[in-house]
């Protein structure tokens, strides 16, 4: 006689997926009964993990939280977490006084930040407005663009030659163009890929990640050279289970593999210590600034993958980040701005706008070194 009890998986703050299972068996002479056994084990187990992936995508889903119905705990809620985390652009005086002369460094994420989400990933254009306040801002500050994309891909999204880049969620970093940097302290040939061993991996999981969800309608997988990712944004709800378990099925034969998931996309990463914090902490180092007291760095971005973007600024002690979201998140973040689809399309530019025509001390003293 066998008897078992298998708890439910709960995903943690951290999106983590936490799940045990408590058995307790008596002892069968029955092989068969005993495979019997294992095998009904291994599906709940494995039903159970991929319920709490479908968990975690939904509650990751913006339509599903804006589906939910409103109610005065909740709303008490999302007015504590903004007092926590306060409009950057109703706190921008604050935030500038914080600089205290300072050396601003900017760091933007793509998807959600500079652009919309939108359901094709191949259609995410910035504005030209937008565009036009970014090379204002790179002409003020240092500025880089940190995202889970392939950096020839939203290079033809930004086209601007003067910033800094890094790509596959800062696994592919690389400077401004030659005769486009604006600051001599980084050499023109700055380039760093720690995850280089991986590409050949990454590509072979490409494509089987292709073949394996062509059955699944709405499915996106992109290869962003040193990473992958897996794009449900419009895939129905009913088919995340079978989702899951497709992109499982890869991942299992590559352990040296890991996969997390962002905003409606799953994200499959080389398993090693890196990430958009590691590469912000690189730019800054490369950039003259890796142990000094007179910077201000500025990270702004909207997904899971840059939280570890903030919490690097937040144990850093100098800088802040500001997370692009209308709805009370986890973070790290400090500040906050309104997610751009629910919020005025003008938010995100007209933060930058402002910042980018303010000048420290620090930034105006080194004007002489920007314009030789």
């Amino acid at each position: 006689m066998v008897s078992f009890v298998v708890e439910k998986p709960q995903r943690m703050s951290n999106g983590v997926v936490s799940e045990t299972t408590r058995l307790s068996i008596i002892p069968n002479n029955s092989s068969s009964a005993q495979k019997t056994l294992l095998k009904n084990l291994e599906i709940i187990n494995g039903g159970q993990r991929v319920n709490a992936w479908v968990d975690s995508m939904r509650a990751s889903s913006p339509t599903h939280l804006k589906s939910l119905p409103s109610s005065v705990s909740s709303e008490k809620h999302l007015s504590s977490w903004i007092m926590q985390h306060p409009s950057a652009l109703e706190m921008f005086e604050k935030i500038t006084q914080a600089s205290g002369g300072k050396q601003i460094v900017m760091f933007l994420d793509y998807d959600g930040t500079l652009s919309p989400i939108v359901d094709d990933p191949d259609k995410a254009f910035m504005s030209s407005k937008m565009r036009r306040t970014v090379k204002k801002l790179a002409k003020c500050f240092p500025t880089a663009i940190v995202t889970g994309r392939c950096i020839d891909k939203v290079y033809n999204f930004v086209k601007l030659a003067e910033l800094y880049y890094a790509g596959s969620h800062g696994m592919d970093i690389k400077g401004p163009a030659k005769g486009f940097s604006r600051h001599k302290r980084v050499k023109q040939s700055l380039l760093y890929q720690p995850a280089s061993d991986y590409i050949p991996m990454i590509d072979e999981v490409y494509k089987q990640l292709l073949e394996k969800t062509k059955s699944t309608p709405g499915v996106v997988v992109e290869n962003h050279k040193f990473t992958a990712s897996v794009h449900f944004r419009c895939v129905e709800e009913k088919k995340w289970s079978k989702l899951v378990l497709q992109v499982r099925s890869v991942l299992e034969k590559y352990p040296t593999l890991k996969l997390s998931q962002g905003r409606k996309v799953f994200e499959i990463r080389p398993m090693i210590d890196w990430d958009k914090g590691k590469a912000l902490e690189f730019l800054l180092e490369s950039l003259g600034f890796g142990n000094s007291n007179n910077v201000f760095p500025v990270y702004i971005g909207d997904d899971r993958t840059d939280e570890d973007a903030f919490k690097m600024l937040r144990d850093r002690g100098e800088g802040f980040g500001i997370l692009v979201s209308k709805f009370p998140k986890d973070t790290d973040a400090s500040y906050s701005l309104q997610d751009p689809s629910e919020a005025s399309p003008h938010t995100r530019d007209e933060f930058l706008a402002t910042i980018g025509g303010v000048e420290t001390n620090a930034a105006k003293n080194m004007k002489g070194m920007y314009n030789k």
